[in-house]
């Protein structure tokens, strides 16, 4: 599998906190909106509607939490969610006194839980499992799991349209920061249209930055027109068009909101690269049965393709009669 650990772990961490705390619920959420209804909310219900009272969950990589939700509105406090991620962790819906039933556990690693030996029933993740070392996570899903738990993980496919988005706005990325892109002709003509506007006459540098910062905008709208997924692109042009619009005579602000977003936008380019890279192809998928069958060979392992009108969205993977002691 790819390892994910290529990327700094602080890195990792910040552009995922950073995400979480704007208050998003799933993972992606810019240019595919699909992919937590349709099939894949219908396979959650499924998986949960016969929970029994009492069960205990561990949901990994949880982010803002949205199956321990799930399980809150199917169940109330009769199932008990432990819900872990690296990043930190605020979910905005959770309320301590009324999902006390609910329990966060922000900076885990999945590679090394902090839960005793057999504790859980059911163990899930939703585009989450992939990140981690596959072999050492699952090795701690068979140690936390109890005699005969279920794992249920939805995770990204290779050939998915989520990933297909991904790599088109790797591209968007690429442009939007290069010599030439939206982000240096930002820079540029700031500082020239603040003068302009404290009231120093245009100059030669001044009709360049602004000429060069047209261009830009006009090769942006034709990379936005012919894509499948130009939000980041149209999204980025809003945000900047404002700040040079909006600018005044001290370009200050403006320059120091500019970096902002190249910031923000970098973080999104960073969990971007690293879903493609973590994204399973079916030697991907079967590799990971095989190694849980070696970790838990009473295990009944399966995994399926879920799509629905836009094509395969993620893989559907289980096992049930997992746990050290199971059999």
């Amino acid at each position: 599998m790819p390892d994910s650990t290529q990327h700094d772990p602080s890195a990792r961490r910040q552009a995922w906190t950073s995400y979480w705390a704007s208050g998003r619920l799933h993972s992606c959420a810019t240019s595919f909106d699909g992919n937590y209804t349709g099939v894949i909310g219908a396979s959650w219900r499924q998986a949960f509607s016969a929970l029994p009272a009492g069960t205990r969950v561990l949901d990994l990589a949880t982010g803002n939490g949205p199956l321990p939700a799930l399980l809150w509105e199917l169940h109330g406090d009769a199932v008990q969610v432990d819900a872990v991620d690296l990043a930190g962790l605020a979910p905005s819906w959770h309320e301590a006194g009324k999902h006390a039933s609910i329990r966060f556990h922000p900076g885990v690693d999945m590679e090394s839980l902090p839960f005793a030996d057999a504790s859980f029933d059911v163990v899930t993740s939703q585009f989450g499992f992939e990140y981690a070392d596959h072999g050492r996570t699952l090795a701690e899903i068979c140690r936390v799991a109890a005699p005969g738990a279920s794992l249920r993980l939805v995770m990204h496919h290779h050939g998915s349209r989520l990933v297909q988005v991904g790599r088109e706005e790797l591209l968007h990325h690429a442009w939007l920061s290069a010599p030439e892109g939206l982000l240096e002709a930002a820079r540029g003509v700031i500082p020239v249209l603040a003068a302009v506007r404290a009231g120093r006459p245009p100059d030669m540098a001044a009709v360049q930055a602004r000429e060069a910062y047209n261009r830009a905008m006009v090769a942006l709208g034709a990379a936005a027109e012919a894509s499948a997924a130009p939000d980041l692109l149209l999204e980025t042009r809003d945000t900047v068009h404002r700040l040079v619009r909006d600018v005044g005579a001290d370009p200050g602000a403006a320059l120091r909101a500019l970096e902002v977003l190249a910031g923000s936008l970098e973080q999104a380019r960073l969990r971007t690269a690293e879903m493609i890279a973590c994204a399973l192809d079916r030697p991907g998928i079967e590799a990971l049965a095989r190694t849980l069958s070696r970790l838990c060979p009473q295990a009944r392992v399966a995994f399926e393709e879920l799509a629905q009108a836009e094509g395969v969205l993620a893989w559907a993977f289980s096992a049930d009669g997992i746990g050290a002691s199971a059999g």
